[in-house]
């Protein structure tokens, strides 16, 4: 069986990782005494049981056993604030990107336009009262640490740890935004990967392995060698997060095929196939980015050109690249062998999943 490492360690924890997730986020919606808080808590929770890989979370408990021989509960629980963070994190994002759909269900802010206490809301008043959720989510995510049952020195580290990664998170969205804002031309690829690097690199896979070694009390030997496999690891990871934005099915990731195109994302795929382009290609590529309005016959010619110049096959390249330094970086580690081989195949699962 293909990934059967990666497989059986997410089987095993993913299902205690969801039973405490879902009693944190249970126990906040019966505290809420009136329906408007209780309405946006709720909205929080039905986000969080909507679907998700648990990727981050898992990855805490696999950095916390690359340096220790099993998990207690307190791990576990302490492990769902990163997944609240993330839920933070893509509450805002969907803000952003003013995307609708999400797992294939109401991003928060539209379930807030259509679905709220006293009727329909304003786009405005349901972006902001989304926003506020997203707020709560990262607040949690402080609590859960602090109520995971922890030693203190322990907890306030990991709170630390896990600031400065919704901090490091905070700048690549900031870059991320800014070069939806530059004229496509001007775009140059390190510019692209160092969005990837900040925004999923440290944030999906260096930030919880740090987090797992943080709660561990590792020696920094091992933050080190989690780093050299995560970095490269994680924007490959993006790297496909791209390509499957563009080329997957809709049906699989829950999102609008081409929503990147229509949001103006300066992904690698449009930068490169942009730098190769022909003049009448850059200038349907230039018509196209960023418009809304964008028809599915004009996402398919910009795909074509994907294709055409060879931006596509650049990518995949680059991707392949990357997940063999990540793998090669393992050899060497001083980290559970059994954690290795988790790692070496989420590597490998990263660049060949289709959502």
């Amino acid at each position: 069986m293909p990934y059967e490492r990666m497989k059986a360690f997410f089987a095993e924890w993913v299902p205690k990782i969801d039973r405490e997730l879902y009693a944190f986020l249970e126990k906040k919606v019966k505290e809420q005494t009136d329906p408007y808080n209780k309405r946006v808590v709720d909205d929080i929770y039905r986000f969080a049981k909507a679907g998700g890989k648990r990727v981050r979370p898992t990855l805490v408990i696999a950095g916390y056993l690359g340096a220790r021989e099993s998990a207690p509960n307190e791990v576990i629980k302490a492990s769902i604030a990163y997944e609240l963070l993330h839920i933070y994190l893509l509450i805002h994002d969907d803000i952003v990107d003013r995307d609708e759909l999400r797992r294939g269900q109401p991003t928060v802010w539209k379930s807030m336009m259509d679905h709220y206490v006293r009727g329909d809301l304003e786009r405005h008043d349901a972006e902001a009262l989304a926003t506020i959720g997203g707020d709560l989510a990262e607040t949690y995510a402080t609590l859960a640490l602090l109520n995971a049952g922890l030693e203190p020195e322990t907890a306030v580290n990991a709170v630390r740890e896990l600031h400065e990664i919704a901090e490091r998170t905070g700048y690549g969205q900031v870059l991320d935004v800014s070069l939806e804002m530059t004229p496509i031309e001007d775009v140059r690829e390190e510019d692209v990967l160092r969005v990837h690097e900040l925004k999923t690199a440290k944030y999906t896979m260096e930030g919880p392995l740090h987090m797992g070694a943080q709660l561990a009390n590792a020696p920094k030997e091992i933050f080190d060698a989690y780093s050299k496999y995560a970095v490269p690891v994680g924007i490959a990871f993006q790297l496909q997060d791209d390509i499957i934005g563009v080329f997957g099915d809709e049906k699989k990731t829950g999102k609008p095929v081409g929503s990147d195109i229509r949001e103006g994302k300066r992904t690698l795929l449009i930068v490169k196939a942009y730098e190769n382009a022909t003049d009448a290609q850059k200038k349907l590529i230039k018509a196209v980015l960023g418009r809304e309005s964008a028809t599915a016959e004009e996402i398919e010619e910009i795909k074509d050109i994907i294709m055409e110049t060879g931006s596509l096959d650049y990518s995949k390249k680059l991707m392949e690249e990357l997940m063999e330094r990540g793998i090669a970086s393992l050899e060497t580690a001083p980290i559970k062998e059994e954690v290795k081989d988790v790692l070496r195949d989420l590597a490998e699962y990263i660049i060949k999943r289709d959502r």
